[in-house]
């Protein structure tokens, strides 16, 4: 008998949430916050110590426009069916 009262009302405020969150502006805003103020932080410390990730994008137009050579993949050849490599 508890246990159906406790899923139900859990239930009912998890629907209710939701409806709130999915109506109002400002719950959604406020909600979400935490991850634009970590967002912030993580930017103000890579302008801090200059360490800036660069996405794979920027690596890409770096090889192609001559700037930096690719990176030859190493190659691993196997002796025998045991796996060793040379």
């Amino acid at each position: 008998m508890i246990s159906n009262l406790i899923v139900f009302s859990s239930l009912l405020m998890a629907g209710w949430f939701t409806l709130q969150y999915l109506l109002k502006p400002q719950l959604r805003k406020r909600v979400e916050q935490p991850k634009y103020a970590f967002l912030r932080q993580l930017s103000m410390y890579d302008m801090q110590t200059g360490a800036g990730a660069k996405s794979s994008s920027e690596d890409l137009h770096e090889i192609k426009s001559g700037q930096v050579e690719p990176k030859p993949e190493p190659e691993h050849r196997m002796n025998n069916s045991s796996g060793e490599t040379e």
